[in-house]
């Protein structure tokens, strides 16, 4: 009799690739670089004072600093040691035995070993090259998805705009499957899929460390989704599962996040260069950091000590891009000159508020609000300069949180005029009130939205996107508007663009998720953000506080600028002012 299930028995063990003697190493797809020496000694310093006889516990104080840097709503960040044994942990709670799972083909090796050492059937879904979506729509009564873009071993990746057809129609299905979307080589791609997280229950998001901060030798990923689900994750996690060591490491990187970023933006204009000067091998459309070559040129590059990582069936190889001088090599071994590398061009994202800044909506929200709090409350003294003061504030963004706030401040003082009140409540607000104004909100929003259908009809759009474009800047939207009432903006706007909006309480301004996730999703460096209201200033701010590796600004307009505006921000009486001075130096 076995004492395996029988299911194992044939399952094949993980082989680790044999090393090129003395060569170079392009079959791992590891960072071109090690770690900056600076951020070396930093770490070497800490781990000499580590204490080696106790548990390592800084899991939750790790898990909570990534938390705020990705903009993940609380309880929705698991660490891991390693994003395969974090994988690994999705199969364990989804799978049962004979479930299904849809992985790509070719595609990462690992996947059929874990799908099968947890019971679980495979099915390949064909992709070549490439990454075309259609075979996967016929893969949806899968019980799990498991997505890589930008794929391995060939680097095929697409757009989130393209993706979404196939992510909506997994939510919709009765029993919607569990989508893995992998990105563990994101950072080295034009885009990431950080935004639909959020929006999808049944969606996590995999990364690591060992491509972004060159550190997979500490052997530490995350998953990024709904927080009910990671917490059910995070109760199959074995107790102090990350060694002290890895967490030490995981915190010093963070620190010196600049340093390793620059290396990873070097990445993508060396693998274009190479894939486009090789005489006689083809090198397919690639967003990692990585090539695959075909007719498979490993004989040629074992020759000239570099080890590349077969795939026999394809007649191709999948080799890595490691320094510039690593890379002429490979250059020169395959019949060809690397060509030299031309600036890199800063990735630039204007984020924009929508009231105030695309629309202008200020009558139609003082006039649903007003009408609002005439229903809910007849009696209660209401005028333009309390809905302003309350704006002025800060934390009233919302109009439905503004309304609620005006009926328990009414509650508390009586039917008075508002405005003294929330004025001489500047800089500190109304605690006091907050759980009173939290349980009035959902009534007030019904109330705010059933006349705000009417009073749509006072707004109209302040730039169209012919206007925007010409910027040159990549463009997104940050609102405090929920969901159906971006909706509604689109109407009125004419277009649509990559969007935040208030869809849960991490993402409202002040606080500074969203603009962290359109920074993660757009790969920028460069951030500028437009707003008209101190809860936008605030969210800038806390964004960049949390990733100071980035370049942040932001752009104060409307009427009440100076009363949000910090030195070193831009000012501009409205968005039509503020574009021409995108196309030139800003002050």
């Amino acid at each position: 009799m076995s004492l395996l299930r029988p299911d194992l028995i044939d399952l094949p063990a993980y082989q680790r690739p044999p090393e090129p003697p003395g060569g170079l190493r392009l079959h791992m797809n590891e960072a071109a670089s090690d770690w900056p020496e600076a951020a070396r000694k930093t770490l070497l310093t800490r781990l000499r004072d580590l204490p080696f006889h106790r548990y390592p516990e800084r899991q939750g104080d790790l898990t909570e600093r990534l938390r705020k840097r990705l903009g993940a709503p609380e309880g929705g960040l698991l660490l891991g040691p390693s994003s395969g044994a974090l994988l690994d942990l999705v199969a364990m709670a989804g799978l049962s035995a004979n479930d299904t799972v849809a992985i790509p083909d070719p595609g990462f090796s690992l996947y059929p070993l874990l799908v099968r050492r947890h019971g679980g059937r495979v099915r390949l879904v064909p992709q070549g090259a490439g990454f075309p979506l259609e075979p996967w729509f016929h893969a949806l009564d899968c019980r799990q998805i498991w997505l890589t873009l930008p794929n391995n071993p060939t680097g095929a990746w697409i757009p989130p705009e393209e993706l979404e057809p196939l992510l909506t129609a997994a939510a919709a299905r009765p029993d919607p499957p569990l989508v893995v979307l992998d990105e563990a080589y994101a950072e080295f791609a034009p885009a990431t899929h950080r935004l639909a997280v959020d929006r999808y229950p049944n969606l996590v998001l995999l990364r690591t460390f060992s491509k972004a901060l060159a550190s997979a030798a500490w052997r530490i990923g995350y998953l990024v989704g709904d927080p009910a689900l990671i917490a059910k994750l995070a109760t199959l996690q074995l107790p102090y599962s990350l060694p002290a060591a890895s967490l030490e490491a995981l915190d010093v990187a963070l620190d010196f996040a600049a340093e390793f970023e620059a290396g990873v933006r070097a990445v993508p204009g060396r693998r274009d260069r190479l894939a486009a000067a090789l005489p006689s091998h083809h090198a397919a459309p690639s967003a990692g950091n990585f090539l695959y070559l075909s007719p498979d040129p490993s004989d040629v590059l074992e020759a000239a000590g570099m080890k590349a990582r077969r795939l026999p069936k394809a007649d191709a190889a999948r080799i890595t891009l490691g320094t510039e001088a690593d890379t002429s090599r490979v250059a020169a071994a395959l019949g060809a000159s690397l060509p030299v590398p031309t600036p890199r061009l800063r990735r630039r994202l204007l984020v924009l508020d929508i009231d105030g800044v695309l629309i202008d909506a200020d009558r139609s929200f003082m006039e649903a609000v007003t009408r609002a709090l005439v229903d809910l409350r007849p009696a209660l003294p209401w005028s333009d300069g309390a809905f302003r003061a309350f704006k002025r504030l800060g934390g009233f963004n919302n109009d439905f949180r503004l309304t609620a706030g005006a009926l328990a401040l009414a509650e508390a003082h009586g039917n008075v005029d508002l405005q003294p009140l929330v004025e001489r409540a500047m800089g500190r607000g109304f605690p006091e009130l907050e759980t009173r104004i939290q349980a009035l909100e959902p009534s007030a929003q019904i109330v705010v939205q059933k006349h705000y259908a009417d009073t749509i009809r006072l707004e109209r759009p302040l730039a169209t996107l012919d206007e925007l474009q010409t910027t040159g800047w990549e463009l997104a939207v940050l609102t405090g508007r929920p969901p159906e009432e971006l909706e509604l903006a689109w109407r009125v706007l004419g277009f649509q663009l990559p969007a935040v909006c208030d869809a849960a309480p991490h993402l409202r301004k002040p606080e500074p998720a969203g603009l962290l996730q359109l920074a993660d999703a757009f790969r920028a460096e460069d951030i500028l953000f437009a707003g008209d209201t101190v809860d936008d200033a605030g969210c800038l701010r806390a964004a960049a506080a949390l990733r100071p590796e980035l370049s942040w600004r932001f752009a104060a307009l409307g009427p009440d600028r100076s009363r949000f505006a910090a030195s070193g921000d831009v000012q501009s009486a409205t968005l039509h002012d503020l574009l021409p001075m995108l196309n030139e130096e800003l002050p």
